[in-house]
């Protein structure tokens, strides 16, 4: 049965009917009056909903490539809680660094204060921000993690420390949760640090988030790299009120 249609065959004639909308006459088109600014409006807005579609879609899977934990994959600076003024500057200084990114600045960004608040929160807002509105490329990682990634290649013949270190440093933005956490161990330490020489280097933006108070994280990572990582820029955003976790 062939079920291809002439369009040849079917009749188009023009009424002197009016489109409510549009006030032009509408076209008797295979037994269907149609009003040909409401038939173009429709292919338009089919065609914006599945581009929309397609790039939430999109935006979906950058997210879920940058490795975000499932906790923080919907966290954004709107759903951030902020009721003192603390709160409001390191909302205020996070979305100055997303703003440097996306504009294609070099710049480096430490988050640091107590546990339970926020400052992971904050650091998927900033990659969010940055994947929505740009190209760029970013990816979250533990100290930890990258630490065994490392190490893990010494005995993976698939793949090398410097590959390894290569790949970290590809990215735009490197995230670098729970610094000195559970890196404490000195091969551990002088793995992460690697990465960051290497970050240095190549002119590549790095986000450090910790537990450490600013004296801590100058000590921990030495003289030599503390510089490194002001050479590029270095924002400071201390974040130091009540566990949002616990707090009544």
């Amino acid at each position: 049965m062939n079920t291809f249609v002439n369009l040849s065959e079917i009749q188009f004639q023009v009424t002197d009917q009016l489109c409510l909308i549009h006030h032009e006459h509408m076209t008797l088109f295979g037994g269907h009056l149609i009003c040909k600014s409401c038939a173009k409006e429709k292919v338009v807005n089919a065609q914006d909903q599945h581009l929309a579609e397609m790039q939430k879609s999109l935006l979906q899977q950058r997210i879920s490539n940058a490795g975000l934990k499932k906790r923080y994959v919907d966290c954004g600076f709107k759903n951030f809680a902020v009721i003192n003024r603390a709160q409001e500057h390191a909302v205020h200084r996070c979305q100055c660094f997303a703003e440097q990114l996306i504009s294609g600045e070099i710049s480096n960004l430490l988050l640091f204060g107590s546990s339970g608040t926020g400052k992971t929160h904050l650091s998927a807002s900033i990659i969010r921000n940055i994947l929505h509105r740009s190209l760029r490329s970013v990816r979250y990682f533990t100290s930890a993690e990258i630490a065994q990634k490392m190490m893990d290649s010494w005995s993976d013949h698939s793949s090398s420390e410097d590959e390894i270190i290569r790949q970290l440093t590809s990215f735009d933005l490197l995230v670098i949760d729970e610094y000195g956490l559970h890196d404490r161990h000195e091969k551990r330490l002088e793995m992460v640090h690697k990465v960051l020489y290497s970050r240095y280097d190549q002119m590549k933006s790095t986000l450090l988030i910790s537990n450490f108070s600013l004296t801590q994280f100058e000590k921990d990572l030495g003289t030599r790299l503390w510089s490194r990582l002001h050479e590029n820029g270095l924002m400071i955003v201390p974040c130091y009120w009540d566990d949002f976790r616990i707090s009544e």
